[in-house]
C-alpha cells in the first residue's frame, strides 16, 4: 500500500475513533495518537497500520470508563433524583399512550373523564388503608424534632409530588390495560379499570409511604448503613431494632423489629451540629 493510502486509512480510523472518546479527553487523545502514528510511520509503516485495532480498543475503553464513572457518581439517595425518575416513568407512559389514536380518543372522551375522576377517588380512598398497612401513620420518627417550617413544607411537598406522579402513572397504565379488554367485555371493561385502580393505587401509595419513612426528615435523603441493635431476647424491656443514619449527620432512625414495651414505632434521634464533622459534607 502506498504511503498516502496508508495515511488516509489511518486518518479515517483516527477520526472515527475520536468520536467515541469522551469530549473532555478527545483533544489530548488525538494528539498522543498522532504523535505515536507519525513516529511509527517513519520507522515501520506496516506496524502503523496494525495499530488501528488498538486505536479502536483504546477509544472504546475510554468511553466505557467514562460511562462507569458517571454511573458511580450518581447519588441515588437524592430526593430530586427520585422525583425525576418517577416523572420519566409518567412521561414515558403518557407519550406511549397518546401515540395510540384509539387510546387517545378513549382518554379524552366522556368515558375517559369519568374514569379519571373514578381513579382519583379510588386513590383517595386507598390512601388511609395504605397508611395503616405501611405503619406510616403510627411512625413516631418526627416527634420532638426541631424542624423549621420550610423543612416540613419541603417534606410534605416531596411526598405529595411522589404520590401525584405515581397515581398519574398508574392511571395511564390502567387505561392501557382496560383498552385491551374494551372490545371483549364492552361495558364490563369498566370493572377492569376499577380493579386496576385499586391494585395500582395501593402499590403506588404503599411504595411512596415506605420510601418516605426510609428518608431523613431534614434533607429527605435515603438513610444508609442499617445496623442491628440488641438481640431478640431483649424484646420486652430492651432494644431490638435496626438503626439507620443520615449520611449528612442529621440524625439516626431506630426501627423496631416488632412492637414491644420498650417502644412500638420508629423513632428519630436528631443530632446536633457537633456530630456533622464525622459525616460527609
Amino acid at each position: 500500500m502506498k504511503r498516502y493510502r496508508q495515511m488516509e486509512s489511518l486518518h479515517r480510523t483516527l477520526r472515527f475513533a475520536a468520536r467515541i472518546v469522551p469530549l473532555r479527553k478527545r483533544a489530548l487523545w488525538q494528539d498522543e495518537w498522532v504523535a505515536e502514528l507519525s513516529y511509527m510511520l517513519e520507522e515501520d509503516s506496516a506496524t502503523a497500520l496494525g495499530c488501528r485495532e488498538g486505536m479502536m480498543r483504546d477509544a472504546i475503553t475510554l468511553r466505557w470508563l467514562a460511562v462507569v464513572n458517571a454511573w458511580r457518581a450518581i447519588d441515588w439517595r437524592e430526593p430530586g433524583l427520585c422525583l425525576r425518575l418517577i416523572a420519566i416513568l409518567f412521561v414515558s407512559l403518557f407519550v406511549e399512550s397518546m401515540a395510540r389514536s384509539q387510546l387517545r380518543h378513549l382518554a379524552f372522551s366522556k368515558w375517559g373523564y369519568g374514569a379519571f375522576a373514578c381513579f382519583i377517588a379510588l386513590a383517595l380512598f386507598s390512601l388511609p388503608s395504605t397508611m395503616v398497612t405501611s405503619r406510616y401513620s403510627a411512625c413516631e420518627a418526627y416527634e420532638g424534632e426541631t424542624a423549621s417550617f420550610r423543612q416540613r413544607f419541603v417534606r410534605w411537598r416531596f411526598l405529595a409530588g411522589k404520590l401525584a406522579l405515581l397515581v398519574l402513572s398508574a392511571y395511564m397504565l390502567a387505561l392501557q390495560v382496560t383498552q385491551l379488554f374494551q372490545h371483549l367485555l364492552g361495558a364490563w371493561a369498566d370493572w377492569v379499570l376499577v380493579a386496576c385502580g385499586l391494585v395500582f393505587n395501593v402499590i403506588a401509595a404503599s411504595w411512596a409511604l415506605t420510601d418516605q419513612r426510609e428518608r431523613c426528615p431534614t434533607c429527605m435523603r435515603l438513610l444508609k448503613n442499617p445496623a442491628r441493635m440488641g438481640p431478640p431476647s431483649w424484646s420486652l424491656l430492651g432494644s431490638c431494632a435496626t438503626e439507620e443514619m443520615c449520611d449528612r449527620g442529621h440524625g439516626l432512625l431506630h426501627q423496631p423489629e416488632w412492637q414491644t414495651s420498650w417502644f412500638e414505632n420508629a423513632r428519630w434521634l436528631q443530632l446536633d451540629r457537633t456530630w456533622k464533622e464525622l459525616f460527609h459534607p
